[in-house]
């Protein structure tokens, strides 16, 4: 669904990604990209706010990769891509937002749903129970899954150029993934309030043989994170409903921990992450032409964790960081020239961040979203909303040595990035039931933060000193314009074939102030496709392709990715149950990935053959007397207004 700030993805009917995870529907979403290490962009920006049910939660604060494969795909309704918010939403992230709406139930009675999956790569449990009677709403969940050992093999070659040496590493990484969740949330009238426990965790096992030197070292990391989330909420219109009046608090608490072995050297790191949002608003509405919104949040956020190191204590440290958001919008809705539908508004949010020495920081940050309507199915839109990107964990100055030569960590000094977003799109429903969409957007990154590589010849960490290293690290780049064009639509062919695309050519030009001023210009583009046919006696099947180029980074060349699956699904019991089948690069084991990396002092190569060929089968059966109730479609504040889970 084209919305005027979101496109709206419902995932009821999507197969291919039956027994699946999270990162397996966003692919799915128009203006998504997911990589093959699961990291997400938004018309190619990776900085973006998610949120579960319109509310931040802190299991996105340790590793997103994680905290996505944690959500089981049966569990989802829909996900909203936000690409241009109002002035009413938080401005974090540069990106924009991704709501991830979980599966509720507005019908009268009991019901609910078991889906159940086994595969060669994943396995997922998932459970649902809704209750319903007159103004009084319940519903428990439970979900659980498990990304089962795979093997990766991977090769990396570096060679200095001032002292003309060569290093190659051969690694092999044996990694898995587990998560479950639980929750329950009700409503009743006004109230609602929602309480849920999630747990995810990984573990990798890697061996590397190096040359020169005929070295071996072998490491074991693993990252865990428990967190609980609870909210609750009141909602209330009145005036005759011309004026609404929204309160809202929710709160997460996060418990990262990980842990490094590698030889005699030890490292284990227990954190906690605590948050709390409070927010109001109001919408009145002057006239049938002027609607006024305004509002205040307050978010206080308290990340700390010890970093204990054995033998060497020098690299123990202690972490404490507390970040309070103090915010406050207006807004106004109003008919332009009889013509045009504009939503104008502006939000000043106040940061002050207590660690070191850094400042606090005030910003404006003005959204406006002009419309006009093109006949009885088109519209055209202009939408500019600035954004932010504060740095919080990636602070985090830990130092991740599990392999000696290529170090990894955290920068305390980062600044928040500031986006400049301009969206032009013109969308079209058809009566058959299909949609397009066309759009051309700008966005402009200043303090644009990026991942940046350095060659050391020695190093010193703590009491030791390292030789012929490379040291990755975020940093403030300079500045960042990303162009893009895009087309994304579904089209019923036929009564029986429906297609999907999603395309998108994007140009990022980055000023590279580390560098001298050096200019990069990374052309790509995206394309996936989707085709589902009904056959007879309600058998489904579907495939899905996904295409994204190689492009230029500012220190080298990433490469292009290919994946695709293929799904069958057959109703069953009056269409209560079905039984689903799923193929994901069923003729490849691997997907190949060649990095690049050139510099001013060294040059390298990153190959790794990603395991990804997987099959599946799943079963899910829904249960209950329903009674029907048409239930009512969400309006633009569903973010303040969303359900309790």
């Amino acid at each position: 669904e084209n919305k005027t700030d979101r496109v709206v993805y419902n995932v009821a009917t999507d197969i291919t990604s039956q027994g699946g995870v999270a990162t397996d529907v966003l692919k799915k979403v128009p203006q998504v990209t997911v990589d093959i290490d699961g990291n997400v962009e938004l018309q190619g920006n990776s900085n973006i706010r998610f949120l579960i049910n319109g509310k931040p939660s802190s299991m996105f604060g340790n590793s997103l990769a994680d905290a996505l494969a944690a959500i089981p795909a049966s569990q989802i309704k829909s996900i909203e891509a936000i690409t241009s918010p109002g002035a009413k939403y938080d401005a974090q992230g540069t990106g924009g937002i991704i709501n991830i709406i979980l599966k509720d139930n507005t019908m009268q009675g009991m019901n609910g749903s078991v889906a159940l999956s086994a595969g060669t790569r994943l396995e997922n449990g998932a459970a649902n129970l809704n209750f319903r009677k007159h103004k009084f709403g319940m519903n428990v969940f439970f979900s659980g899954n498990e990304q089962l050992t795979s093997h990766t093999p991977s090769y990396r070659t570096r060679y200095t150029l001032d002292t003309e040496t060569k290093l190659t590493q051969t690694t092999h990484t044996d990694f898995s993934r587990k998560a479950y969740q639980t929750g329950l949330g009700f409503d009743y009238g006004n109230l609602s309030a929602g309480l849920s426990y999630s747990y995810f965790g990984n573990r990798a096992i890697a061996s590397t043989y190096q040359q020169p030197g005929d070295l071996f070292f072998s490491s074991d990391t693993r990252n865990h994170t428990a967190a609980v989330d609870w909210n609750i909420g009141y909602h209330t219109q009145f005036r005759e409903k011309a004026d609404e009046l929204t309160l809202l608090y929710s709160g997460s608490n996060g418990n990262p921990y990980t842990s490094f072995v590698q030889g005699d050297t030890r490292s284990w790191t227990p954190g906690t992450d605590l948050q709390h949002n409070f927010s109001v608003d109001y919408s009145h509405k002057v006239s049938q032409q002027l609607t006024l919104d305004g509002g205040a949040k307050v978010t206080l956020h308290h990340f700390n964790n010890t970093a204990v190191s054995l033998p060497d204590t020098a690299q123990s440290y202690v972490f404490d960081y507390r970040m309070n958001i103090y915010a406050a919008y207006i807004s106004a809705k109003f008919s332009l020239f009889h013509h045009f539908d504009v939503v104008a508004g502006s939000r000043y949010e106040y940061t002050t961040i207590a660690m070191g020495n850094i400042p606090s920081y005030g910003e404006w940050l003005p959204a406006v979203n002009i419309s006009r309507k093109t006949g009885e199915d088109g519209s055209i839109k202009l939408a500019f909303p600035r954004r932010i990107e504060r740095p919080d964990k990636e602070l985090n100055p830990f130092v991740n040595l599990s392999d000696p030569y290529n170090i990894t960590m955290g920068n305390p000094y980062l600044k928040p990035e500031i986006g400049n977003n301009t969206e032009l799109g013109y969308s079209r429903n058809f009566k058959s039931g299909g949609n397009v969409y066309v759009a051309v957007s700008e966005r402009i990154n200043t303090n644009d933060l990026k991942t940046y590589t350095a060659y050391y010849p020695t190093y010193l960490e703590g009491d030791s000193i390292y030789k012929d290293v490379t040291v990755t690290t975020r940093r403030n780049i300079g500045e960042e314009y990303n162009t893009a064009l895009i087309l994304n639509s579904s089209l019923p062919l036929t009564k029986h074939l429906n297609i999907r695309e999603n395309l998108m050519v994007i140009n990022k030009h980055v000023v590279n102030h580390l560098d001298n001023g050096n200019k990069t210009d990374g052309i790509n583009w995206r394309l996936n496709l989707n085709a589902a046919y009904s056959f007879p006696n309600d058998l489904v099947a579907e495939a899905f392709g996904e295409y994204r180029s190689a492009w230029n980074s500012i220190q080298g060349r990433v490469p292009q990715v290919i994946n695709y699956t293929l799904a069958f699904r057959k109703l069953f019991w009056h269409k209560n149950a079905s039984v689903g089948l799923t193929a994901t690069n069923p003729f490849n084991q691997y997907i190949r990935q060649l990095t690049t990396l050139n510099t001013s002092n060294y040059t390298g190569t990153y190959l790794r053959m990603v395991p990804y060929r997987s099959f599946g089968v799943s079963m899910t059966y829904k249960f209950g007397k329903l009674q029907f109730k048409k239930e009512k479609e969400h309006g633009e504040d569903y973010l303040n207004n969303p359900p309790s889970m």
